[in-house]
């Protein structure tokens, strides 16, 4: 799931509520929370313009926000305003589902006051480029749900005013840290393929006074990306690696932010578990190939066992590939009563992934439909044609979809049922505060739950390739979960970190440095497969239990999803509290 640039925007999604006109059975208590959240947000969008670009509404999309220390400020008086509002809630006669919505909220509001203390430390060198590039690749996007001229006032708007916002902010960047500025280069070395192959041919047919604006804009935040990457580049050698946060904020955020019933030793005890799990189903499907005299080291020989190669022709010949396993994969489900698909879902359009994009999401990746606009779509990004595909994945490019099964796989994830369908039901939840929540644990916790579901209920038949696809990817989230908290406690430095993940993940070095390097600027994101699942299981478990001979798995699942993207302390507790 593409989250790259959309982060910051989710987590600040939290108090984006929009008012309800018949909230059901909503308690007096509920009411006040979410007439609390209703009032932060009308001065939270106000002061935030990039955040509704984000979240689908555009009609600021000219703007930005102040980028002085003054207007972080005024965003952080936001979040003592909301708190003193939440203080004054009386929780007396609240029911579960209220004491649920307060808890996100206060974990709202400790994270965001995390997020603006390390602005203020000033560690990130490329934030104010990466937003830019974000918005504008967003804007992209979303252009033809808007009328085309107000969007070309708004983009040629926000270019003239990119470069000045950008240098605003660097001047708070402080202790800029190597490790943010090596990540960012890659990507930000791509900026100017963004604009000279896609929106620069896009302005074409403006008029001339629109398009000479344009031009000149445009030309200067390329100019502006360039010049930032290379004061970045000439001197991050000397910058600090100054990503770890340390055990005490950490287990601090597990706690208070994400809800978690676990620390940082006992995430790493999931891990090692699934890692553990995975690679004695590997061997074990590994042995039955040999058996067959079948080695699924070999991608050739791999895919002859797995459906067939995708193709790597043509994009269009790629695209139809993908195309049809989607289909397959909304049969199967139907088909077996997995989950109940609604009738207002969209569907996965699917585009070429951006060259900008390739360094940091090799493999195919989808991005649902805004919060806030009535788009129903979601946007699934596939690699271009990879000639070398079949090599580079029998060196250990795990992110490779070399055959048929490893393209249901990774679209069952990303699609049906994982996150395509999970995100557009939590976007169709009648609670405001449940509809704009996400917790990452519950999102791709499902998404590798259903991955396990899928192989069990039959998707693969006895192909070995699918089987092993799996096993791969759950020893891979195994290992990241490790990971995460050695790097973010500060117990492991980087290049062990690589060096072990490159020997304990099954990956080659190019992907185990990538890997590692996106965990330790993202603390709290690599677990969430592992341990989502883990506690999806566990929930299973307690519900089956409770509803004995009336347990019904299309049922579990249609309640799990109906809480929208929360934590699974609070789904488990609603659950299991019917």
């Amino acid at each position: 799931m593409l989250k790259q640039f959309v982060a910051a925007a989710l987590a600040a999604a939290l108090v984006t509520f929009v008012p309800v006109s018949s909230p059901a059975a909503t308690s007096a208590p509920g009411t006040l929370i979410q007439q609390a959240g209703n009032e932060a947000i009308q001065s939270f969008r106000k002061a935030s313009p990039e955040f509704d670009t984000f979240l689908g509404d555009y009609s600021h999309d000219g703007d930005f926000s102040d980028p002085t220390p003054a207007g972080l400020r005024q965003v952080g008086a936001i979040m003592t305003r909301l708190a003193a509002r939440l203080d004054a809630i009386d929780m007396t006669h609240a029911t579960l589902h209220d004491r649920n919505d307060m808890k996100l909220m206060r974990a709202l509001i400790i994270g965001q006051r995390r997020g603006f203390a390390e602005v203020r430390e000033g560690k990130n060198p490329a934030g104010p480029p990466m937003a830019v590039l974000g918005l504008v690749f967003t804007m992209i996007l979303h252009k033809d749900e808007q009328e085309q001229s107000v969007w070309w006032d708004h983009m040629i708007s926000r270019l003239e005013k990119a470069p000045a916002w950008m240098a605003v902010q660097k001047a708070m960047i402080t202790h800029p840290g190597r490790l943010q500025a090596q990540i960012a280069n890659q990507q930000l070395s791509m900026a100017p393929m963004l604009f000279s192959y896609i929106l620069t041919p896009m302005a074409s047919g403006l008029p001339p006074e629109k398009k000479a604006r344009f031009d000149k804009a445009s030309a200067a935040t390329v100019a502006a990306f360039v010049a930032w990457t290379k004061w970045m580049s000439d001197n991050s050698a000397t910058w600090p690696l100054n990503y770890a946060m340390g055990a005490r904020a950490y287990n601090g955020m597990l706690k208070n932010e994400f809800l978690l019933p676990y620390n940082s030793d006992q995430i790493a005890a999931i891990g090692q578990k699934t890692l553990d799990d995975a690679v004695a189903q590997e061997n074990a499907i590994q042995a039955e190939a040999k058996a067959k005299g079948v080695s699924l080291s070999d991608a050739v020989q791999a895919a002859a066992n797995g459906g067939g190669m995708t193709p790597n022709t043509t994009k269009e010949a790629a695209f139809a590939f993908f195309q049809t396993q989607l289909d397959t994969l909304n049969n199967f489900v139907n088909e077996k009563q997995i989950v109940t698909i609604p009738p207002y879902m969209g569907k996965m359009v699917i585009r070429e992934t951006p060259a900008f994009l390739l360094p940091i999401q090799p493999g195919a990746a989808m991005s649902a439909p805004p919060l806030l606009s009535k788009q129903k779509d979601g946007i699934y990004f596939v690699p271009p044609p990879k000639p070398d595909m079949a090599a580079k994945a029998t060196a250990g490019a795990i992110f490779e979809d070399f055959d048929r099964d490893r393209v249901l796989m990774t679209s069952g994830h990303e699609g049906l049922p994982g996150h395509f369908l999970q995100l557009s039901i939590a976007k169709h939840n009648p609670d405001p505060i449940r509809r704009f929540s996400f917790d990452g644990v519950m999102a791709e916790g499902w998404a590798f739950y259903e991955e396990d579901l899928l192989m069990r209920m039959g998707l693969y038949g006895n192909d070995l390739d699918g089987r092993y696809a799996i096993a791969q990817f759950e020893r891979l989230r195994g290992a990241r979960a490790i990971v995460d908290t050695k790097l973010a406690t500060g117990q492991w430095d980087f290049e062990k970190a690589v060096a072990w993940f490159q020997q304990n993940a099954g990956v080659d070095a190019v992907t185990a440095r990538g890997e590692v390097s996106r965990h330790a600027l993202g603390p709290g994101q690599a677990f969430d497969y592992a341990v989502g699942k883990v506690q999806i299981e566990d929930l299973l478990a307690k519900y089956k239990a409770k509803k004995g001979a009336g347990f019904n798995l299309k049922a579990f699942h249609d309640d799990l999803l109906s809480h929208g993207t929360v934590p699974y302390s609070i789904i488990a507790s609603e659950m299991l509290a019917k």
